[in-house]
């Protein structure tokens, strides 16, 4: 999940005729001139590290559809697997998933569909990222639309950014879907609980995925994350920008904005945060109120709206 980003004086005693020169010299700066474009190229193509090796070696891709998973994942029928670029749908268990999965179904399902590729083709899961369009319309746009998913911004990705935080705060006005009194109306959500299986290789450390679904910069400061033993982390003043995310990793490596342009900050503790087999998140506001929480149980995850029965732990448990 890395991107990796690290950078003629002329001057002569002679006096000679331009006219002599003309010829030696024009070749002179052409030479110059290619060598300078292709270090600048090498440049930007070493600045943009994992993103510059995986783009497209074209700019779209016609294919048919055979399954579709949830809201934002379908299988095509040559075996790949497809996330929807820049878009978040509910999960299993959430409000409107399947209302979500339907729609998706209906806009893709058998058809020939195109791809779109931003400067990300490929997830660490091996699964193609994409804009898709059904004919000349952007399905991820779409779902957005119709309140059936939310901005969801990871990595350099940005094309189509504006037009989905647009069609976000239209549907949020509306009331639509997920922004309907069914849905979670709410500033800050829990996407993701990845807790580590000590008895398993994992590439990476147990952490926490927060998605910022409002229309503006949420500043984290005071706003807590904990578990059912009672751990608890505090945000340090930083904030996250709409549509995008906030990464809770275990360690204690430096807080701030990795190579990929992904905030991470980090919850230093002594021993596991998450329970591999089953535990809650819980994430509450500077004022303490309850702002999200999502259960998990094994490698089943769902995210549960807030209720009025469900309360985090107490403030005095122990933790980071």
């Amino acid at each position: 999940m890395t991107r990796h980003s690290k950078w003629i004086d002329r001057s002569s005693p002679w006096r000679i005729s331009w006219r002599r020169l003309r010829l030696p010299t024009l070749v002179l700066i052409g030479v110059l001139s290619f060598t300078s474009c292709s270090s600048g190229f090498e440049r930007h193509a070493h600045s943009e590290g994992v993103a510059a090796l995986a783009a497209p070696s074209a700019p779209e891709e016609l294919v048919r559809v055979k399954r579709i998973y949830d809201g934002d994942t379908v299988l095509l029928e040559d075996g790949r697997k497809v996330r929807y670029l820049g878009i978040n749908a509910p999960e299993f268990q959430e409000p409107f998933y399947l209302k979500a999965k339907r729609f998706n179904e209906s806009l893709v399902i058998g058809q020939a569909i195109r791809l779109e590729f931003d400067q990300e083709r490929t997830d660490s899961y091996g699964r193609v990222l994409a804009y898709v369009y059904a004919g000349t319309e952007m399905v991820n746009a779409r779902l957005v639309q119709e309140g059936l998913a939310h901005a969801f911004f990871i990595g350099p990705n940005r094309k189509h950014h504006a037009l989905l935080l647009r069609l976000q705060a239209e549907a949020q006005q509306r009331k639509v879907g997920i922004w309907s009194a069914r849905g979670r109306v709410r500033d800050l959500k829990i996407t993701t609980v990845h807790p580590v299986d000590p008895n398993q290789d994992d590439q990476y450390p147990s952490y926490v995925r927060i998605a910022n679904l409002s229309n503006a910069t949420i500043k984290l400061a005071g706003y807590v994350l904990s578990n059912e033993a009672g751990q608890r982390y505090v945000f340090p003043d930083m904030s996250v920008d709409q549509g995008y995310t906030v990464i809770v990793s275990s360690g204690s490596e430096t807080d701030g904005v990795d190579a990929r342009g992904q905030l991470v900050v980090h919850w230093s503790t002594q021993g596991p945060v998450w329970d591999p087999s089953e535990d809650t998140a819980f994430l509450t506001d500077p004022s303490g109120s309850l702002e999200d929480r999502f259960h998990y149980k094994g490698k089943r995850v769902k995210s549960s709206a807030p209720r009025s029965k469900s309360k985090p732990p107490l403030k005095q448990g122990t933790g980071g």
